[in-house]
C-alpha cells in the first residue's frame, strides 16, 4: 500500500483555540461545540480528514458551524486512534522542495512519510471503520430524538458522508429512518466514481477542488451530472443535491488551506458557508 497522495495532507495548521468540551458519548471519545445560549437547529456530526478529530483546524471549524448556524457540532474519534500524525502534514509539502539539495530534502521527508505513515495505512480498513460509523449515528437517534442529524465529511470522511446517504436498508435507525436528513463533504477521497453517487438518497452536497488527484475535474464533472440528473428527478418528492467547483484551489482546502495562500483561504471560507446554508436548509424542511 502506498502513502496516500500529497493532495490528501497537504496544507497548513490554521492558528485559533479551539473553544469547544471534550466528552464521551455512545462509547467514543467527542469534541462537542455548542451554539449557547441557543436552542440548536440540529445536529451536525464532522467526519474528519486523516489527520483526525484532534487537528485544530477541524475542531475551530466545528466551533465556527456551532456559532453561525446555531448547531450543536459533534467531531467524533470513529477512526479509534488511527490517525495520520500531525506533523507530517510538512513533511509531505516538502515534497514539493526544490533547489540544489531537493532530492536529500525529499529523500528524508518520503522515508518519514512511509515510516511514520504506515500504522494508519495498515490499520484504515472499511469494514472496521463502517460499524463504528453506523453505531455513532444510531445512538444519536436514540440519545437526541427531537434533533435532525445531518453529518459534513472532509478527504477521509467524505466517503463516510456518501455513504450516509446512501440510506441503505442495513444502515437506519430501529424504526426505519435515515441516520442523516443530509450531508455535505468536501474533496471527498476513496470512493468509486460513478457508483456512489448513483446510489445516493439523502440531500447531498458536494463542494469539489479545481486541483485534485483524488477526484479530477473530469471525474468531478461526472459527479456533477449525475447530481443534477438525481435533483431533476426527485425535487417534486423534495429531495436535492448540490455540486459547487472551486476553481484553483487544492484539494484540502476546505479544512487546510494554507493561509499564507489568499485564494484557497477564501475559497475555504466558501466552502464553510456552503455547508452552514444546506445544513439550515434541510434542518428546516425537516421539522
Amino acid at each position: 500500500m502506498s502513502i496516500p497522495r500529497q493532495c490528501c495532507a497537504s496544507g497548513s495548521l490554521h492558528t485559533g483555540k479551539p473553544t469547544g468540551e471534550i466528552s464521551k458519548l455512545h462509547g467514543f471519545d467527542v469534541y462537542i461545540a455548542s451554539p449557547a445560549p441557543n436552542i440548536p437547529k440540529g445536529i451536525v456530526v464532522i467526519l474528519p480528514d486523516i489527520f483526525g478529530w484532534t487537528l485544530p483546524n477541524t475542531r475551530i471549524l466545528a466551533d465556527s458551524f456551532a456559532a453561525k448556524g446555531d448547531f450543536l457540532v459533534m467531531l467524533p474519534d470513529l477512526m479509534n486512534g488511527n490517525v495520520f500524525p500531525q506533523d507530517l502534514i510538512i513533511s509531505i509539502k516538502a515534497l514539493d522542495a526544490t533547489g540544489p539539495f531537493a532530492w536529500l530534502i525529499k529523500g528524508y521527508h518520503f522515508l518519514k512519510l512511509v515510516w511514520r505513515g504506515w500504522p494508519f495505512l495498515k490499520n484504515d480498513k472499511a469494514h472496521l471503520v463502517r460499524p463504528r460509523v453506523i453505531s455513532f449515528f444510531r445512538g444519536l437517534a436514540s440519545s437526541h430524538p427531537g434533533l435532525p442529524v445531518a453529518t459534513a465529511g472532509y478527504c477521509w470522511g467524505g466517503q463516510w458522508v456518501v455513504e450516509l446517504c446512501k440510506n441503505s436498508e442495513d444502515q437506519r435507525t430501529e424504526d426505519g429512518k435515515a441516520l442523516v436528513v443530509c450531508g455535505f463533504t468536501a474533496h471527498p477521497s476513496r470512493l468509486k466514481i460513478p457508483t456512489d453517487f448513483e446510489g445516493v438518497q439523502m440531500p447531498l452536497s458536494v463542494a469539489a477542488a479545481g486541483i485534485d488527484q483524488q477526484i479530477p475535474v473530469a471525474k468531478a464533472k461526472q459527479i456533477e451530472g449525475i447530481l443534477k440528473a438525481k435533483t431533476a428527478k426527485t425535487k417534486d418528492d423534495g429531495v436535492e443535491h448540490e455540486f459547487k467547483m472551486y476553481e484553483e484551489v487544492h484539494h484540502g482546502f476546505a479544512i487546510r488551506a494554507d493561509e499564507n495562500e489568499g485564494h484557497e483561504k477564501e475559497c475555504g471560507k466558501k466552502a464553510e458557508e456552503q455547508a452552514v446554508q444546506w445544513f439550515t436548509k434541510w434542518f428546516e424542511q425537516s421539522r
